[in-house]
């Protein structure tokens, strides 16, 4: 799913939760937004959105894109009305976690695998929204899977397989959601870490950038003014100062980095999940977990993962040539996910 075909989606089911009534033609939304939300959507009652930059202005279409000021505003109601809802994944195999055992690097393909126990458990499933913001604006949605204890979170593909999924209610059951936030937000943390060095560093690269500007600028117009005027320039010059002192400080506020995360909604579903025993690629026992949802292998040591598959044992020397074979043609493999990046949120200036 692209960018574009998850905000699509998001903004389409927040729209009709507030009761609005959407039309889609695959490239325009037409709404008629409820009262109660148009001021703080800053709609009219009939609006036409887009999520193509290019379909700006066409029907007098407000865009619904990363950065812009209609997408700030459904993030901001969402964030206001929160999402927490219950449902529930049945499974009908027995052994539907071989298939994801068995694609699982690191571990032996073969087995043995060892069903230690199988259960239902409810899971908390936690969308965060994440801005870093300089003279340049990204967002992202990040989901995290938590148990409710707190013990365990990770993050998974996006978006979740919805087919199999049915609503559940769960009468009595008040969830302490505390632990799998706390939890959740750690993992979260570790997540955007080296994103969040890397856009400092950038974001202080082009600081310095921006102030050898300003200073070259400045230092160049109060020479011209002193060669032109050896005598009495003094108070232009003191004017020119005042000023680069403010761009230089404009500058800084304008370029400081900050990075800033939100709970968007949270999900609480019913997974059979199953605790198993079996052996890594270098046939070291191993015990690990893993559900029918999110799909991921949890407990597998970070050396296992990252010896990867056991090298081929060696054959014995011998006197026969091995016969020759024909190489196959090289096959390249795409990086996963979108590469795209968040427009930025304001454009930097070319003038001093």
């Amino acid at each position: 799913m692209t960018e574009a075909e998850f905000l699509r989606d998001f903004t389409i089911a927040l729209l009709e939760d507030v009761g609005a009534e959407v039309r889609d033609d695959g490239t325009f939304l037409w709404v008629t937004v409820p009262e109660a939300v148009q001021t703080g959507l800053d709609l009219p009652a009939q609006a036409c959105l887009t999520f193509d930059a290019e379909r700006i202005g066409e029907f007098d279409a407000e865009l619904a894109a990363p950065g812009s000021y209609l997408l700030e505003k459904l993030l901001a109601l969402a964030m206001r009305r929160g999402r927490w809802d219950a449902g529930r994944l049945p499974t009908a195999a027995d052994d539907w976690m071989l298939p994801i055992l068995r694609a699982t690097p690191g571990l032996a393909r073969g087995g043995p695998f060892d069903v230690m126990e199988c259960k239902e458990e409810p899971l908390a499933l936690l969308t965060f929204r994440t801005a870093l913001t300089s003279d340049e604006k990204r967002e992202a949605f990040h989901p995290i899977a938590a148990t409710l204890d707190g013990r365990e979170a990770w993050t998974f593909p996006w978006p979740l397989p919805e087919e199999g999924l049915v609503p559940a209610s769960l009468p009595g059951f008040v969830p302490d959601f505390g632990p799998a936030y706390r939890r959740a937000g750690d993992v979260l943390q570790e997540r955007m870490r080296s994103e969040t060095e890397r856009f400092q560093k950038a974001s202080l690269v082009a600081l310095e950038e921006e102030v050898r500007r300003i200073f070259r600028y400045f230092d160049g117009t109060i020479a011209e003014v002193r060669e032109a005027a050896p005598s009495g320039a003094e108070d232009v010059v003191r004017a020119i100062e005042a000023e680069r002192d403010r761009r230089l400080a404009e500058a800084l506020e304008r370029f400081e980095p900050h990075a800033v995360a939100s709970l968007g909604s949270v999900r609480v579903i019913i997974v059979p999940t199953a605790r198993v025993a079996c052996r890594s690629d270098d046939r070291e026992r191993i015990e690990v977990r893993v559900d029918a949802l999110t799909r991921v292998v949890r407990g597998i040591p970070e050396r296992v993962r990252e010896a990867g598959p056991a090298p081929p044992r060696a054959r014995p020397p011998s006197d026969t040539p091995p016969p020759r074979t024909r190489d196959g043609p090289a096959q390249a493999r795409s990086p996963r996910g979108s590469t795209g990046r968040s427009r930025s949120a304001a454009s930097r200036r070319r003038g001093p």
